[in-house]
């Protein structure tokens, strides 16, 4: 045991900031395993709109087959909304980030879309606002932060979700704090599809950061299941994230602070137990 929790025995000033360092490496490592994508990542999220490429060469083939169908609906925008939705759907099939690209999350370019294939949301919206950019409306990306579609000066499309959280504009993004409710339930379903193996090599790293010697094999164990109870119950709570189950996601929530305040109180009255002070009044 002593090995497994050799940090116990450092100052808390030094132990507290090493625990932050490998929990903060931990979840880097997990969910971004490739350093130049999750920084290409962060970039392209400073100004978004500025990935929007109505000229992008790889654009060519899906514009020479929409135009004919563009130039004949004239003016029906909603019409045409809904035909270049329809075609950057079939043009790129829905993936998931992680099969794509082997991260959490990337948003790419009109090339790196255009040139794998496959999407998620963000890199279907990116082709979609090109497109639409191509043939003279007005388009900017916007989030809920678990999904990512088309606002233009005609109306939005790709899915439109809620409430508006991120918006890109010309001078980068703007974020709607009110929006910050919708937080917990893309949390949620970020958990709900993100690989299961490595969300259980977080759990234990968190776990293990959590220990502390003095609460012994029965708190160790206790505080493990509680925390396994709290993955499964978010991971179905936020399947869906157009109809999710907030009970399920409250349920998940409650079993991940139970653990938390399980170790933290059992730990402090072992501490408590240990004090000279409460030695010297048994005594």
């Amino acid at each position: 045991m002593k090995y497994i929790l050799f940090m116990d025995s450092w100052r808390w000033f030094v132990r507290l900031p090493a625990k932050v360092l490998l929990a903060a490496v931990a979840v880097t490592l997990v969910t971004f395993p490739y350093p130049q994508l999750l920084l290409r990542h962060i970039e392209h999220w400073r100004n978004p709109n500025a990935l929007i490429d109505a000229e992008s060469p790889a654009l060519e083939p899906l514009l020479a087959s929409l135009e004919p169908e563009v130039t004949a609906l004239g003016d029906d925008h909603e019409q045409i909304l809904k035909t270049v939705e329809s075609r950057v759907y079939k043009a790129v099939p829905y993936a998931w980030d992680w099969d794509t690209w082997g991260t959490a999350d990337y948003m790419p370019t009109v090339e790196e879309t255009l040139r794998l294939g496959k999407e998620d949301c963000d890199g279907r919206a990116v082709v979609a606002a090109s497109v639409l950019r191509h043939f003279g409306y007005e388009t900017e990306l916007v989030t809920d932060f678990a999904h990512v579609w088309v606002k233009t000066d005609k109306g939005e499309t790709m899915g439109p979700g809620g409430r508006k959280v991120v918006e890109g504009g010309k001078k980068g993004v703007a974020f709607n704090l009110a929006g910050l409710v919708e937080l917990p339930n893309a949390l949620a379903f970020g958990v709900a599809v993100f690989p299961l193996e490595r969300e259980l090599i977080l759990l234990v790293v968190f776990w293990w950061l959590c220990l502390r010697r003095r609460g012994g094999a029965t708190v160790m164990w206790c505080s493990l299941l509680f925390l396994l109870n709290g993955l499964i119950f978010l991971r179905g709570g936020g399947a869906n994230f157009r109809n999710p189950e907030r009970a399920l996601q409250w349920l998940g929530i409650l079993n991940l602070l139970v653990s938390v305040m399980f170790l933290w109180f059992i730990q402090i009255r072992q501490v408590n137990r240990a004090s000279p002070d409460n030695s010297m009044s048994r005594a």
